[in-house]
């Protein structure tokens, strides 16, 4: 590793450039690994016969601080989008995942869509508009967020199908942040 005079940043080798398609943070974390794998083995022959050439780092960096994740920060405000919060479900997905409350128990959402112009601003924030074999339709602040995938508190992650056959939930709930 090699490090320039003025700054505290070590020079850059090799740099690995891609467009991430929307994944879940767990599935974005092994394609990246998987490509920093590869990528070490095909610089690590030429920086021990000396021919890699670097690139120096920029003194200020071009992306911004991002603080630690907590799990606090998977609680669901459906005053938001759809678009933020399907976010928010891809993003803190495996850890510590999105969640909300459902009649006083915690219930973890793994995946969902946004459901577009479907709300209109007619319905109150986190009000389940729909329940069908497409998911969970809850009324968020801008469209409707469709919950796919969830785990109820001390059952299984399962699709929402799967879940709505052992589990009633009705048009009109309000999932809420806060155990009742």
């Amino acid at each position: 590793m090699t490090r320039s005079a003025s700054s505290s940043a070590p020079d850059v080798y090799s740099v690995y450039r891609t467009n991430s398609e929307p994944s879940a943070g767990g599935s974005l974390f092994d394609k990246l690994a998987q490509a920093g794998a590869d990528l070490l083995m095909e610089t690590l022959p030429s920086i021990e016969n000396g021919t890699a050439t670097y690139e120096k780092q920029p003194e200020e960096s071009p992306t911004p601080y991002a603080a630690m994740i907590t799990k606090k920060m998977g609680l669901m405000d459906f005053s938001k989008s759809a678009e933020e919060l399907e976010r928010l479900v891809r993003g803190l997905n495996p850890w510590p995942s999105a969640y909300t409350f459902l009649n006083g128990k915690t219930l973890k959402v793994w995946k969902s869509t946004v459901e577009k112009g479907a709300n209109g601003g007619k319905t109150t924030p986190g009000t389940i508009t729909a329940v069908d074999k497409t998911g969970i339709h809850v009324a968020c602040g801008e469209d409707v967020l469709v919950l796919r995938e969830v785990q109820l508190e001390g059952k299984k992650r399962m699709e929402t199908d799967a879940f709505l056959r052992g589990y009633q939930v009705t048009e009109g709930t309000m999932l809420t942040d806060h155990k009742e």
